[in-house]
């Protein structure tokens, strides 16, 4: 089925773009809003349609010509084509919009911080190789990998590093693993940089042994500005990130990297904040929000290698920060003595069985920055039951969001304050920076 002259007039947080036509709704990839497009029908559900464009009929006021010659068949970045200024909308207008509809929120104005330049500030990618020896990103949803050479959203650091590992990929022969035919070594390539223009390296293999394996490693080291090489490894019939189990082959000094003055060392598993450019940014607008004054008791849940701890923690009285991954917490306890901050101390758990306890130290507020599902159920009415008057929430995910602010709200939580900070440009992904407050 073909259908003619549509105008796309919304995005998704997927990056598909919306249209409507005679009270149907229709879902295009590869568009700009703003687009008038014809499309061909791929796929009918109940509410909506789904659809392939087959010809721009009127170009949107919002285009502009993608620098990324990837951009066609990599489904990473699917905004790539739109001004950053109109992204930026898009993200505002999304976040608003959420809050009003799941939340019962009604937000005039959200300040959002974009960035001056929205290229080449990845500090971590994930690659795939194929049984050629290509390596790229996998189309979404999909095993089907595009090959690349160069990533206009990683560091210039990794993409120098692209091409040294291609070349090495090659020599040796290492294939990418299929999962259909259990075959090939290299099921994920991690790279990370960090200030310095160093690099950790993480290489995800099928299995622990494969040919020329120590010289491989030995031309590895060679690269100088691979300071750590690690091996994890997967003998599962999938191709996930990292195995349970990461050993370390070399390293010429500890991996770190800054987030303003603060320095982090960063183990393989652990997370930290993928756009160097803009985290100090997020973490100085929770700061703001906050108006700490140095005598606030703060619990730092999902606080992962202690960033967010540390940085708030420094302005406060005392500190403590709750994560479930036991390497991030290490990680964070020599982060704490990296940076000779005292008045901070971590907890391996979950962040949900270990609140209970932890609130009874005289807690002022609560910091929240937990994974795309939002917070736990169990949490929120802990939360919502005890007598924490102060909720700094951050957010990668403002469904989620959303639904949790609408919980709170009914513990008598009201949204103070709500900012917006891109780290994900050329994508509708956007992290949210939220104040709840509950007034006597």
């Amino acid at each position: 089925m073909k259908i003619e002259n549509l105008e796309i007039i919304d995005i998704t947080e997927q990056g598909q773009g919306v249209a409507k036509k005679d009270d149907l709704v229709y879902f295009v990839e590869d568009v700009v809003i703003g687009e008038i497009v014809n499309i061909e029908v791929k796929e009918k559900k109940k509410n909506f349609f789904i659809g392939k464009k087959t010809k721009t009929v009127k170009s949107s006021p919002y285009y502009i010509e993608s620098n990324c010659k990837y951009s066609k068949e990599c489904t990473g970045c699917s905004l790539l084509n739109t001004e950053y200024s109109r992204q930026l909308e898009l993200k505002r207008e999304l976040v608003k919009n959420q809050i009003s509809r799941i939340g019962n929120f009604n937000i005039e104005e959200i300040n959002i911080k974009g960035l001056e330049n929205p290229y080449y500030f990845r500090n971590k990618i994930e690659l795939k190789v194929d049984e050629n020896y290509n390596i790229g990103y996998y189309i979404k949803k999909s095993h089907k990998l595009v090959p690349i050479e160069k990533c206009l959203v990683a560091s210039k650091t990794i993409n120098n590093m692209l091409e040294k590992l291609l070349e090495l990929i090659k020599k040796y022969e290492l294939k990418g693993y299929n999962r259909k035919k259990n075959t090939g070594i290299i099921k994920n390539i991690t790279i990370r940089s960090n200030y310095l223009d160093e690099i950790q390296l993480t290489i995800t293999l099928s299995k622990d042994k494969f040919k020329n394996k120590e010289e491989f490693v030995n031309e590895i080291f060679k690269i100088e500005e691979v300071i750590e090489l690690y091996f994890s490894i997967n003998n599962r019939k999938n191709s996930e990130v990292m195995g349970e189990k990461v050993k370390q082959y070399f390293s010429k000094k500890e991996f770190t990297d800054k987030i303003g003055e603060l320095e982090f060392k960063i183990s393989p598993k652990s997370f930290f904040q993928v756009n160097s450019l803009n985290t100090k940014n997020l973490y100085d607008i929770a700061l703001k929000q906050m108006k700490l004054k140095g005598r606030e008791n703060i619990l730092d849940l999902y606080c992962g290698i202690g960033t967010t701890t540390l940085y708030f923690g420094r302005n406060a009285k005392t500190a403590v920060g709750v994560e479930i991954v036991e390497d991030a917490v290490k990680d964070a306890n020599v982060n704490k003595k990296l940076n000779n901050i005292n008045n901070v101390e971590f907890v391996l758990g979950k962040s949900e069985e270990k609140i209970e306890k932890l609130l009874d130290n005289n807690i002022d507020i609560v910091i929240v920055d937990p994974p795309r599902k939002g917070l736990d159920k169990k949490l929120v009415d802990i939360l919502g039951k005890s007598k924490i008057k102060k909720l700094e929430y951050i957010s990668c995910n403002p469904a989620t969001l959303s639904r949790d602010l609408k919980y709170l709200q009914e513990y008598g939580f009201k949204l103070k304050e709500i900012e917006l900070c891109d780290m994900f440009p050329h994508t509708m992904h956007v992290e949210t920076i939220a104040l709840l407050q509950r007034v006597d």
